[in-house]
């Protein structure tokens, strides 16, 4: 297992963006996204929404580019072993991509550093939500099942 350095957390509205985007995290969401997810590539993963478990899925990016092999095939030529930090990357660019072809806006599409880094794993559920709302509308595909509003603080 290789550690990136991490970064020291930036102070001041840089900071205080960080907390609120950490607070808007759901792991109710982020559990339905990932059983979403398992039901379309028919293969296990975790369903864990705990933000560490759900960042350590999805962060070599492979399963998310199976997603959107799955969703629609040829979406990802070539889904890169993850070895190698870089390989890790260029999934999650190809993902992003891929989810911006199917219709979710840029600014519902995180930064594969969001992912990768753990800097704004909020962001990763906005972007699975939007994909999961579009194929629905294209592809009538079933979306994510919703997290009752009830449940979902700072809304």
């Amino acid at each position: 297992q290789v550690r990136m350095s991490a970064r020291p957390r930036p102070g001041g509205l840089a900071g205080a963006i960080l907390d609120k985007q950490a607070s808007k995290f759901n792991e109710e969401e982020a559990t339905l996204l990932l059983e979403w997810i398992k039901d379309i590539i028919k293969e296990e993963v975790s369903t864990s929404g705990v933000r560490s478990d759900f960042q350590e899925t999805l962060k070599d990016g492979s399963v998310l580019c199976k997603l959107i092999n799955a969703l629609k095939p040829g979406s990802v030529k070539k889904i890169m072993k993850p070895i190698s930090n870089f390989n890790c990357m260029e999934n999650i660019n190809q993902f992003c991509t891929a989810a911006r072809s199917l219709g979710v806006p840029d600014e519902e599409t995180f930064q594969s550093v969001d992912l990768f880094e753990g800097r704004d794993i909020f962001s990763v559920t906005v972007t699975l939500r939007s994909l999961g709302k579009k194929v629905e509308k294209s592809l009538g595909i079933a979306p994510p099942k919703a997290v009752s509003k009830d449940k979902i603080y700072n809304a």
